[in-house]
């Protein structure tokens, strides 16, 4: 037969014995039994229910009551286990708690940009005053070349498309760098490095940018002297830059304190 105690302190957390007094289990009242032992209940021989002298709340003795009242249909013998005991108890628990929950917003749940506004056409030429030339091939490449006289034709124009967030941000104006011919710049990553490309890709698919797609948007942020950066907006502390020699392919280099990489430009109005 198994003894066991358990102590109702937990379960009754602010029961004053000045202001309800059980003489008796309401099981052994039932059946004509009394206790006469101070602070204790037997519901059976085999069980003892051992009731602190500390305060309780009205409402959990009413619970126990309950309680009680239910194990008296339940219980037809004293010979079980303490984990029988447990489960009897538990099943017969009456009070029930809600536990909030707390829904945080992220900004990546519900990021997303729509293109709002004109489209700037414009060249762009670096520090140096490099421009940007379109060298076509089996990849498309931009590459940052001095130009002089004549040869400034051959610079490229492109669309400077702007874009509003749907979370406010301080870093910058969401942009599309677009070249003639539906190719526009995006940062993608190769071998965990990013790199600067051009895809093809129809305009109307850049309305509104999320997730992966955000892979052609860069936040242009404005220095002293009218010098612009161009931030990559999926692969953050990445600038578009060239590089300080002459005709080499526009890349991203990590940090704007890139050694022998250029960062800055100016953008001129077509």
């Amino acid at each position: 037969m198994a003894h066991t105690c358990f102590n109702l302190a937990d379960a009754l957390e602010s029961y004053k014995p000045d202001e309800v007094e059980l003489d008796s289990c309401v099981y052994c009242h039932s059946k004509g039994k009394t206790n006469d032992h101070d602070g204790e209940c037997d519901l059976h021989s085999g069980i003892h229910l051992e009731v602190s002298k500390e305060p309780h709340h009205m409402r959990q003795v009413v619970n126990l009551i309950i309680a009680l009242q239910r194990m008296k249909k339940q219980v037809q013998s004293t010979e079980f286990t303490d984990d029988e005991l447990c489960n009897i108890l538990l099943d017969n628990l009456v009070e029930e708690y809600v536990t909030p929950r707390v829904h945080e917003r992220t900004h990546q749940a519900a990021e997303h940009y729509t293109h709002t506004g004109s489209t700037r056409k414009c060249f762009i030429c670096d520090e140096f005053q490099k421009s940007l030339v379109l060298r076509k091939g089996v990849t498309n490449e931009l590459q940052a070349i001095t130009l002089q006289g004549a040869n400034m034709s051959l610079r490229v124009q492109l669309d400077l498309c702007p874009y509003t967030s749907s979370v406010p941000r301080e870093r910058g104006l969401p942009v599309v760098l677009g070249v003639p011919g539906n190719l526009y710049l995006s940062c993608t990553s190769t071998s965990d490095t990013p790199v600067l490309g051009l895809e093809l890709i129809n305009k109307e698919t850049l309305q509104d940018i999320s997730g992966d797609m955000k892979r052609f948007l860069f936040f242009k942020t404005t220095s002293g002297q009218a010098l612009h950066s161009f931030e990559s907006a999926k692969f953050e502390g990445y600038f578009i830059s060239t590089s300080y020699s002459n005709r080499q392919k526009v890349d991203v280099c990590k940090s704007q304190d890139a050694p022998n990489r250029l960062t800055t430009f100016n953008v001129i109005d077509a």
